[in-house]
């Protein structure tokens, strides 16, 4: 599948200034959005050591924020966080089920007890300190494994902003109660998101199966705005 930044250019639709990431990890796809011209960015990433990363490298372009959060639909609730052993980046607010069996080399090796809060919290935050970034953050990118529509439920008055979204995808029973790829285009279907591209990686031994989705704003027939 092409990357996100790729997709909008071959929709011949114009190209985001700046990017909202929920679930950043350490940052491995910072340099490709630097590279593209996208050169300011929200990194949302909740697990100290991936973030102790992210914010080093978000050091060097003043345009890219690094938060540390973890985003729900609910602000102030307490959430188990479920560490994975690989550097956190299957880690979840949800119960591990079929990635155990899925990814038998990745073990869960610790659970914190975190706060959660909506995205639109974070944005409102942003907005306050960082008006720099208002207006620009086009394209919303999500990896948190299964929890997805949690996060976008908490993310209501952002969506309003956002033109593109790309996000993992799942089958379900990955992760307790994750959210069925159909259901998640569903929800994002009432706010003007249309399905552009997806792939899947395929399904795994445990049911679940993963892969990338890549929605668009659908406004008088025509992609964007």
């Amino acid at each position: 599948m092409l990357s996100a930044l790729e997709i909008i250019a071959k929709l011949r639709c114009p190209m985001p200034k700046g990017v909202v990431q929920v679930g950043a990890n350490a940052g491995q796809e910072l340099q490709s959005f630097y590279d593209a011209g996208v050169h300011q960015g929200v990194f949302i990433e909740p697990l100290d050591a991936p973030f102790t990363v992210l914010q080093r490298l978000c050091a060097s372009v003043p345009g890219y924020l690094p938060i540390q959060a973890v985003c729900g639909a609910r602000d102030g609730e307490d959430v188990t966080f479920h560490v994975a052993n690989n550097f956190g980046a299957s880690s979840s607010t949800l119960k591990p089920l079929g990635h155990l069996e899925d990814y038998p080399h990745v073990d869960f090796v610790a659970e914190q007890k975190l706060t959660s809060f909506t995205l639109d919290r974070v944005m409102d935050t942003v907005h306050h300190h960082r008006p720099d970034l208002s207006g620009n953050l086009s394209l919303l990118y999500m990896d948190v494994q299964g929890a997805e529509l949690s996060v976008l439920k908490g993310a209501t008055r952002t969506l309003q902003h956002i033109d593109y979204i790309y996000t993992e995808i799942g089958l379900g029973d990955t992760y307790e109660n994750d959210v069925a790829m159909e259901d998640l285009f569903m929800f994002l279907k009432m706010f003007g998101f249309r399905l552009v591209e997806m792939t899947m990686i395929g399904d795994g031994a445990g049911g679940g199966g993963a892969g990338n989705a890549f929605l668009c704003r659908y406004t008088d027939r025509r992609w964007g705005r």
